[in-house]
């Protein structure tokens, strides 16, 4: 579909609620859920992760379900309602600074699945596992919008197979009632726990236009939003029961002593594969949609769609590599302390626009300026908020001052002169 700079009004085909759903759950069902899960598992009990991974998901859901409400009665791209809160030629910097924060997860899959890969075939290199499984999911998003939602099908449904697998090797090898007496063996304090799990997944939230906009009525976003991130609960909760079970925080050596290396690699493949495709087919938009900007709203016959799918395979597959070389564990750690800092005031910004300071959905795109610098003060003090204040929960700490600071700026100070 075309997106007009001026936001105008375009020809819009919705999609049904089953296709958006296994779409968006397979975007978020990602192979990081054992990351996080396992990193749960080594720092907190089994109640107190429970109670964590819930609280986490269930955020990240209903931050992605506003956002994607926005991009469901704007029925505009995440890119495109970036413009009116950061202005035309300022949304660019902000958009490609989560647009490829947001490829770099689709390295995290390419590392993890070439690393078993190799671990299972020790004559294999890790390099040719993380090559393969981009080189498909690239192939996935040129087909386009139907072959994700036939991958999303598969994977789904394959996953709660795996996750009912997951629990009965847990139980036969461990038994559920001596995880209730398991020791975390990194303890950290619950709120840091949480913030890492809400820090997950703030990057595919603040993207969650790029599908819910596809929806037909705005329930339907919220039955998406909330439904994906229960089941990535569920997926998260036994990468946690497999970690406090096995005392093991290295996740092949996890795997290996529950019996489940073998499925893993299948699994790895399913979970990378349906969040993959996902992943690019959003980076392919928001960058063509950059690029339209910088063109002066002329589409570009060399740099369409099927060249940023490619370009953004390229460089997942460069950041890919420096992560396997560096030590992927290390690498997602600092990547999602990252994301907790630099994305979630974005998402505050696009709230406080349309829901409190704007509240237009009829002509939102109309007289846009260059840059609306009250957005870029409110996005730098969220930041700053996130990593300074050492209370409660670092990315929601960033996404209300993001809010407030947004919304005093823009109800208070003279916009002809700030903006």
């Amino acid at each position: 579909m075309s997106e007009e700079i001026s936001g105008g009004a375009t020809e819009f085909q919705t999609k049904s609620l089953p296709s958006i759903f296994f779409v968006f759950a397979g975007f978020v069902l990602s192979v990081t859920a054992f990351l996080i899960g396992t990193k749960v598992g080594k720092s907190v009990s089994l109640g107190k992760g429970l109670i964590a991974l819930i609280s986490g998901n269930m955020i990240l859901a209903a931050y992605a379900g506003v956002i994607g409400l926005i991009g469901m009665k704007t029925r505009r791209s995440s890119t495109v309602i970036l413009r009116p809160v950061f202005g035309l030629q300022g949304q660019i910097l902000v958009s490609a600074l989560i647009t490829f924060i947001n490829i770099s997860f689709v390295s995290v899959y390419a590392s993890m699945i070439g690393s078993q890969l190799a671990s299972f075939f020790p004559s294999l290199s890790p390099y040719f596992g993380l090559f393969a499984f981009i080189i498909v999911v690239g192939s996935v998003n040129l087909i386009g919008f139907k072959g994700l939602s036939v991958l999303g099908k598969i994977g789904v449904p394959a996953l709660a197979c795996f996750v009912v697998l997951g629990l009965i090797k847990v139980h036969s090898k461990v038994g559920f009632e001596a995880l209730a007496e398991a020791v975390p063996s990194d303890p950290l304090p619950w709120l840091v726990v949480l913030s890492f799990v809400t820090a997950s997944w703030m990057t595919g939230g603040t993207l969650s236009s790029d599908l819910t906009r596809f929806a037909r009525k705005p329930y339907y976003v919220f039955i998406v939003t909330f439904g994906a991130f229960l089941c990535v609960t569920v997926l998260e909760s036994v990468g946690l029961l497999c970690s406090l079970g096995t005392g093991e925080g290295n996740l092949v050596t996890m795997l290996d002593k529950l019996g489940l290396d073998t499925v893993a690699i299948f699994i790895y493949l399913l979970l990378g594969l349906t969040s993959g495709q996902a992943i690019v087919y959003s980076f392919s938009l928001a960058v063509m949609n950059i690029t339209k900007v910088i063109n002066g709203g002329k589409e570009s016959r060399v740099l369409n769609n099927r060249f940023w799918i490619v370009a953004g395979c390229i460089f997942a597959s460069v950041v890919g590599v420096i992560m396997t070389r560096t030590g992927l564990l290390f690498s997602f750690l600092n990547f999602v302390k990252l994301i907790g800092i630099a994305v979630p005031p974005v998402g505050g910004l696009i709230m406080a626009h349309f829901l409190i300071v704007e509240r237009d959905f009829e002509r939102p795109f109309e007289a846009m300026p260059a840059v609306r610098f009250t957005a870029f003060i409110a996005w730098i003090c969220g930041v700053a908020g996130a990593h300074f204040m050492k209370f409660g929960i670092a990315p929601l700490n960033g996404f209300f001052v993001a809010i407030v600071v947004y919304t005093a700026l823009r109800l208070t100070l003279p916009q002809k002169k700030v903006d």
